[in-house]
């Protein structure tokens, strides 16, 4: 989770400039949108008009307190250990001793970022990645924020960490609190083969960022700014322009160990593309005509009623709902606030769930409404009474 880099402000142009809020995560649609940059990752070497390979153990990014990039990695990052060919971008890891400013380093790896030559704004960015599972290892696509300001001030927006032989792959946002230390909050599943390709998209409008796995939702978080509880601080940062970066790293904070001490030892991240959607400009969107006029009126789901709301071992919070008839799903949304400022949210089509990764001795607030689809449109009924539920255990 924690990536911890000196950042330097820079004025450049980017693709990030102009950019449109438009409408929510659950309803945006990359038919509406379009591809504003991408790597598909064709060639036989890495673009270096997209990206510059970070090389050492931090110390030449952020002095002496940076080294093992902030994490207590254990790698040393060579250039050399990118690659690309036959359609895809490849970061290998493996046991490779090397000697970087005198310390010596059993593993070697690679770092890829766009800071400085690609940055992306509001709207949509992808990859179609291929994970490796394997001791002490801890892969990620991710971002840092441009504003100039070092981090957590920066913000950072983790969209795919998988660590160790675990199965989980995990979405996190950092940002700071209002004392300027770093406050998170992740979202994690463990109910995807991670091994297999999949793709890794995080959407954001200004007002939300959400992430998806196979373009499925896994979380969306409010970007507004919180005032009060443990997670306060300044979320808007999140709707900043960020850079993408890509890296293995060996060991570390949330890796789980450290790889093997064997030579013949590796593990390769495949990425076959990265692309960043914006809106597509109103005159390209093709109007509404009468033939496109549903002849019948979609009626909206009826309200859902909590039928228990209850707090287990744990930190953990038991829901369950009545059904409602001829639905596609119900929309989660709880907080720690009564007015939901920086709520969190799930999708189900279950009528039950536990919230996990609650706070002790806090109080959350939780509703939960209905939705069906028509002609690809989510149609929503009205919010369920709210829930208010204290974490005691």
């Amino acid at each position: 989770m924690k990536k911890v880099m000196l950042l330097v402000a820079s004025l450049i142009a980017t693709v990030a400039l102009g950019v449109t809020v438009f409408a929510a995560p659950q309803k945006f649609s990359l038919d509406n949108m379009e591809i504003k940059w991408s790597d598909e990752f064709n060639g036989t070497e890495l673009n270096r008009s997209n990206w510059t390979p970070q090389v050492g153990d931090g110390r030449a990014y952020g002095g002496p307190n940076l080294i093992g990039w902030g994490n207590k990695e254990k790698q040393n990052y060579k250039a050399e250990n990118v690659s690309v060919s036959d359609g895809t971008m490849k970061i290998t890891a493996k046991y490779e001793p090397t000697t970087y400013m005198n310390t010596k380093y059993s593993w070697t790896s690679a770092r890829i970022t766009s800071d400085k030559l690609v940055h992306v704004g509001l709207g949509y960015v992808e990859a179609r990645i291929k994970i490796p599972s394997s001791q002490g290892i801890w892969p990620a696509f991710w971002m840092l924020g441009t504003n100039g300001k070092t981090w957590p001030a920066c913000g950072e927006i983790d969209i795919m960490e998988a660590f160790n032989t675990r199965p989980t792959l995990q979405s996190t946002i950092h940002y700071p609190n209002w004392s300027g230390a770093d406050v998170y909050t992740w979202a994690n599943t463990d109910d995807y083969d991670k091994t297999q390709w999949h793709t890794f998209g995080c959407y954001r409008d200004g007002k939300t960022i959400a992430f998806y796995i196979d373009r499925t939702l896994l979380r969306e978080y409010s970007t507004e700014d919180l005032m009060t509880s443990d997670k306060a601080g300044k979320r808007s940062v999140l709707n900043d322009d960020y850079y993408i970066l890509f890296n293995i790293a060996c060991g570390g904070n949330l890796a789980g160990g450290v790889p093997p001490y064997n030579p013949e030892w590796n593990a390769v991240m495949e990425v076959d593309y990265v692309r960043y959607y914006k809106e597509k400009p109103a005159q390209s969107v093709q109007p509404t005509t009468k033939k496109d006029v549903p002849t019948t009126k979609v009626t909206k789901p009826a309200k859902v009623k909590i039928t228990q709301a209850k707090n287990v071992k744990k930190k953990k919070i038991n829901l369950k709902f009545k059904k409602v008839k001829a639905v596609k799903g119900y929309q989660v949304r709880w907080c720690n606030n009564k007015k939901f400022n920086g709520y969190e949210e799930k999708r189900t089509s279950k009528t039950k769930m536990t919230l996990k990764g609650l706070e002790k001795k806090a109080t959350y607030f939780i509703k939960i409404r209905a939705y069906k689809v028509s002609k690809g449109k989510k149609i929503y009924g009205v919010w369920s009474k709210v829930k208010r539920v204290k974490v005691k255990k």
